[in-house]
């Protein structure tokens, strides 16, 4: 099949339908996971603006008593305002991340019976990080202080000094732990590299070999994937490598990524031999819904609803799961069976239609 080759080489796509997938795999891992998000990063950049109003006349104001234990116990940045509205301009600003108020008799509810109404003010025009953060805030704040406010109001009762000391203290175990920052996106760009490279190299290799006669261009379909996609997933793996220093994982992060992007290559191949390019219709969005569907970024669950029955109609999130245990050594496999389905229907459609329209041709 040399001759198959050779008009290959001839095309004028035939050099983007090599490298292209490379150039994808490449450019895009190295822009990810050079530039990972640190979450206690995020966390200590995250401003908290606070007004407190109480003016009770007991001392020490329990608003202060709280604002301390707030200061003490969050990872945030924390500014002090004396009224609502500057705060509020302030978060509009960008300046803080959320504002807590304390009302004006604060302390003297405190020191009753009756529940208080602290107001915390959110904005979803902030980045993804705050907001998210920001939105956790109302729960963890009214947990914090009930538990602060039954402290003192137990210690008024007994007659004693209200202890600062927190009665539980929290023994934390990682059970897979990432070597690096770079590890933890290393999954989902893996996961989202596969399917784009696969993609956009099917489409690119397609194009290529239309005006080739049908036998010969099955055989290259079939054949060029596993030289394309090798380099492409050899690229990956070399970057994920550099970045996280994990050097034991190359090998199967390369193993992985090259056998799931030809199998993958194949389906779509043999998707696109039999109705064409009007394919990308449903595989687009399948390939870039692969943030959620991987479960590589967010828990299938959390998905959408209508994404979510996708995902637990086809097991897209077990590619994510084989991913996640190449780089932290967790129990997870890949799905053979259903890759491997895939590349056999991806091949049956490959050489039968063109088959089919080869003896189509000679009849008439």
């Amino acid at each position: 099949m040399a001759s198959s080759i050779h008009d290959f080489r001839r095309s004028k796509l035939f050099r983007a339908a090599i490298i292209v997938p490379t150039i994808i795999a490449l450019i895009f891992s190295v822009f990810n996971l050079t530039a990972p998000n640190d979450p206690e990063k995020i966390s200590s950049n995250f401003r908290l603006g606070i007004v407190n109003l109480d003016n009770s006349k007991s001392f020490p104001l329990v608003s202060t008593q709280a604002i301390k234990v707030i200061s003490r116990s969050l990872p945030f940045r924390v500014g002090l305002f004396k009224d609502s509205e500057k705060a509020t301009i302030a978060l509009s600003n960008g300046e803080i991340s959320s504002v807590i108020i304390f009302p004006e008799d604060f302390s003297e509810q405190a020191l009753g019976e009756s529940n208080i109404n602290i107001k915390v003010i959110n904005s979803d025009h902030l980045t993804v990080s705050e907001t998210q953060i920001a939105s956790q805030l109302p729960s963890t704040f009214q947990l914090g202080l009930s538990a602060f406010i039954s402290n003192i109001r137990l210690a008024k009762l007994k007659n004693i000094v209200p202890s600062s000391e927190m009665p539980i203290q929290i023994e934390s175990e990682n059970l897979y732990e990432a070597q690096s920052l770079s590890s933890i996106p290393s999954p989902f760009v893996m996961s989202f590299i596969t399917w784009l490279s696969a993609m956009v190299g099917s489409a690119l290799l397609f194009l290529a070999t239309n005006q080739m006669t049908l036998l010969n261009r099955a055989y290259v379909r079939t054949v060029i994937p596993v030289m394309t996609m090798g380099v492409s997933s050899f690229t990956l793996a070399m970057v994920v490598t550099l970045t996280t220093m994990q050097w034991e994982v190359f090998f199967m992060s390369w193993f992985f990524s090259w056998f799931i992007c030809v199998c993958l290559s194949w389906l779509f191949l043999g998707i696109f031999s039999s109705v064409g390019l009007l394919a990308l219709v449903v595989i687009l969005p399948v390939v870039f819904y692969q943030p959620a569907l991987s479960g590589t970024m967010i828990p299938l669950t959390a998905a959408p609803e209508w994404l979510e029955f996708i995902g637990t109609s086809v097991p897209f999130d077990s590619i994510g799961s084989a991913y996640r245990s190449v780089m932290f050594g967790s129990e997870s496999s890949l799905p053979f069976l259903w890759l491997c389905s895939a590349a056999l229907i991806g091949l049956f459609l490959n050489w039968v239609s063109d088959i089919l329209r080869g003896r189509m041709k000679r009849r008439w």
